[in-house]
């Protein structure tokens, strides 16, 4: 077990964020993707700081050091699916994770859909749709196994009303949202999925590349991650929340 591990058992979890396995309390555990920096780097500290124990992963580990007490920092990306069955082991060491959180995602500068070169397309779908999948993959036979565990992606307010110039960012959101509505038909009751739109827009590195004279008029990532980690907590994993959902907060 790694001192961040260790401390997380030891000092950071409460009754209050815990599930029971076997009669017996154990720390409410989330896995998240693509943390290196923006929403899942602050989200991953909002979950931390609130007591949860949190594995990330990114395709780097240099923010190693960097990261506080309870989160565990692994290095993989989306984009390899043994890479991302390796994290889930981790991930899943001991207890299966309660909620995986899909959300490592790329951009592009907006230009008409014709002129965006063929490999930008693929790069786009390849982390943003097929990362899903592999982490998809990756996670849900524990959560399976053990017939309980909510699955995130994260989506976008342009997977579901498109913006110009931005074709392959909005069609691989747009393919999230309808991944994850036959996802739900697939699982069995216990395991739930949930499209999870940010909301509206948070001024990050991605939104100041199709954004860049308005992006910092939006909520920052920090605030934003306060509001979304509750509701991720309290209205979807402590609710019933399944199928597209949008965070609540200020910048709405």
């Amino acid at each position: 077990m790694s001192s961040n591990e260790t401390n997380c058992v030891e000092t950071n979890c409460t009754e209050t964020n815990s599930t029971e396995i076997n009669g017996i309390k154990k720390p409410l555990k989330i896995a998240i993707t693509g943390v290196s920096r923006g929403l899942g780097k602050m989200l991953s500290y909002a979950l931390v700081a609130k007591g949860y124990q949190v594995f990330g992963c990114t395709p780097s580990a240099d923010m190693a050091s960097e990261t506080p007490d309870g989160f565990v920092l692994i290095e993989a990306s989306v984009t390899e699916p043994d890479e991302m069955k390796k994290f889930a082991a981790r991930a899943n060491a001991g207890q299966a994770v309660d909620i995986v959180i899909a959300n490592a995602g790329v951009i592009h500068e907006r230009l008409p859909a014709w002129e965006i070169p063929i490999k930008e397309w693929a790069r786009v779908m390849d982390v943003n749709l097929l990362g899903v999948v592999n982490t998809a993959q990756a996670f849900l036979p524990a959560m399976l196994e053990r017939n309980e565990g909510v699955f995130i992606a994260i989506s976008s307010g342009w997977g579901r009303s498109p913006s110009w110039g931005l074709g392959p960012y909005c069609a691989s959101k747009f393919a999230v949202e309808g991944m994850v509505g036959s996802l739900n038909d697939d699982l069995p009751v216990g395991v739930r999925a949930v499209a999870l739109d940010p909301g509206n827009g948070i001024n990050t590195q991605m939104l100041s590349v199709c954004l860049p004279d308005e992006h910092q008029n939006y909520i920052s990532p920090k605030e934003w991650a306060e509001y979304a980690s509750d509701y991720i907590i309290n209205e979807i994993y402590q609710g019933d929340v399944a199928g597209s959902a949008t965070v609540p907060h200020p910048g709405l």
